[in-house]
This record gives structure tokens, sequence and C-alpha cells, in this order.
């Protein structure tokens, strides 16, 4: 890094512990378990962590929690019409989810 920004987040932290903003962080003392973010691959480490910090989820993960709901669904539907049009829905949810992670 240059010594510009070195200088200016050494200046902001001195400021942050002179206030007392420091203080009450949740984390302080605590490690932190940076082994999710290092069992993502590189090229998507920032796309992840932007979907993260906006609550959003990877398609793939919303994906799977669709299919779980209608597989809940599936098994509640009484009737045979409803229970086919889910099992269908349930099984092109799937394949998508599965094209989707494997293209990555």
């Amino acid at each position: 890094m240059s010594i510009f920004i070195d200088n200016a987040i050494s200046g902001w932290m001195r400021k942050a512990e002179q206030t007392g903003e420091l203080k009450d962080n949740p984390y302080r003392g605590k490690t932190i378990d940076l082994e999710d973010y290092f069992k993502t691959p590189a090229e998507h480490r920032m796309g992840m962590k932007i979907l993260k910090d906006a609550n959003c989820l990877p398609p793939a993960i919303q994906l799977m929690k669709e299919i779980e709901v209608k597989k809940e669904q599936h098994k509640q539907a009484i009737d045979e019409q409803i229970r086919e049009g889910l099992r269908k829905e349930i099984i092109a949810l799937e394949l998508k989810r599965n094209l989707l992670i494997e293209s990555q």
C-alpha cells in the first residue's frame, strides 16, 4: 500500500480510539473466522461480499430455498393435480440450480 493510504488508515484508527468508537464493537477481543471467506474462490469473493452486505442470497442459495418451500408444499398437498404440478416445479428448479452451480 502507499504511504498516503497507510497514514490515512492510521489517522482514522487513532481518531476512533480517542473518541471511543472501538469500545462498543461487538467483535472486540474475539477472533475473526475467515474460513468461509477463503473457501470462496477469489474471483467470487467481492460479489459474494456485496450480496452478503446487501442481505441478498446468491442465486443458487435462493433456488435451494425455493426448492425446500415447494417440497414442503408437495408434502402437504392433497389434490393429485397440485402434487404433480409441484413435482414438475421442483424438478425444473433443481435443474436450474444444478446448471447454475455447474456454470460457476
